[in-house]
């Protein structure tokens, strides 16, 4: 009997708690009121208004809020998935038709053309700040290590053979020879000749 009596307060309690459900209502199981549910998808959320989804980055900005940064104000309902359309969630990419695509990319690349061939067409171009540096004796293909003539295109240096022709080369200075010749003398031991 006393079986009976647990098993009867158990099924009556279960009862009185599970409540009554419908597709579309819902009954409170503490006060007794029956919900009409806003999506049967989603009993959990009760009557619970969900206003149409809006992404926060296409509000306007300059419109002042509460919550500046989430462009939202206290007390507006969100929508059930309001992680999905936060400034948080990620970009939403608004795509234009190709041929919209196209007529952008055309004015840009052609504005960037047409820059360039003003800047050519009337020489806006500055000349250089200085004399591009050149290098005697073949462009000093020796020096770098040419060891044939043949190969001396490899190793030069931007040579100015007209300039070379035209003023020649510097002779050896005297005093660097002499100091040349006192450092060698100096530093035989060290120097293998």
């Amino acid at each position: 009997m006393f079986k009976s009596v647990i098993r009867s307060s158990v099924t009556n309690s279960l009862r009185f708690n599970r409540g009554i459900t419908t597709k579309t209502t819902i009954s409170d199981a503490a006060t007794g009121r029956v919900i009409k549910l806003t999506d049967p998808n989603r009993p959990e959320m009760g009557d619970y208004p969900n206003p149409e989804a809006l992404l926060a980055q296409s509000k306007s900005p300059y419109v002042k809020y509460d919550d500046q940064q989430n462009r939202r104000n206290i007390g507006d309902p969100v929508n059930f998935d309001d992680d999905l359309y936060d400034m948080w969630s990620p970009d939403y990419f608004q795509f234009v038709s190709d041929k919209t695509a196209l007529k952008h990319n055309a004015i840009f690349f052609g504005l960037i053309f047409g820059f360039g061939g003003l800047l050519t067409y009337f020489e806006l171009n500055p000349e250089k700040p200085g004399m591009p540096r050149s290098y005697p004796y073949n462009g000093l293909a020796k020096s770098l290590g040419s060891g044939n003539p043949e190969h001396d295109y490899l190793y030069q240096s931007r040579p100015d053979l007209e300039a070379e022709a035209e003023l020649g080369i510097l002779p050896p200075q005297d005093d660097v020879i002499e100091n040349t010749k006192l450092y060698q003398s100096a530093n035989a031991d060290f120097i293998k000749q």
